[in-house]
């Protein structure tokens, strides 16, 4: 038996590898997910922000605004009609349909870009504060 040569055995590395695997076949679905859930949770807050917009003005013009996927022009000063870190990456597209008897909206959010949201797909939500998703899930809010 030689003493001077020292190194990992087949075996060794093998384990290692294995080790490897399994903890990559745990962590990128749980980072898939999270990924997920943060766009969704975006797209959420986005939704919850155009809304209070809406209102206000309701306020000060007595009707609705629509936002279709095009960005809204002329663009109200805050407006935004898209989730996602820039206009280029959009992760949903957000539109809000206006309905004037009686005066309502409907504001949807439509994943796109490639994203997909399984859990949930199509979030919407209405004045009267309803948040609904396209799949039923009462966990999508």
């Amino acid at each position: 038996m030689r003493t001077g040569i020292r190194g990992f055995t087949l075996i060794e590395v093998l384990v290692v590898l294995a080790i490897i695997g399994i903890l990559t076949a745990i962590a990128i679905p749980s980072y898939r997910q999270y990924v997920v859930r943060a766009s969704r949770h975006q797209a959420e807050a986005t939704m919850l922000n155009l809304a209070q917009m809406e209102e206000r003005y309701y306020t000060n013009n007595y009707t609705y605004y629509a936002v279709n996927t095009a960005p809204p022009t002329p663009e109200p000063n805050g407006w935004s009609n898209f989730s996602g870190d820039n206009i280029n990456a959009w992760k949903y597209a957000i539109t809000v349909t206006v309905a004037t008897a009686p005066d309502s909206y409907n504001i949807q959010a439509v994943p796109l870009n490639g994203f997909a949201d399984p859990d949930c797909a199509t979030l919407q939500l209405n004045n009267l504060g309803a948040k609904t998703s396209s799949t039923g899930s009462t966990t999508c809010w």
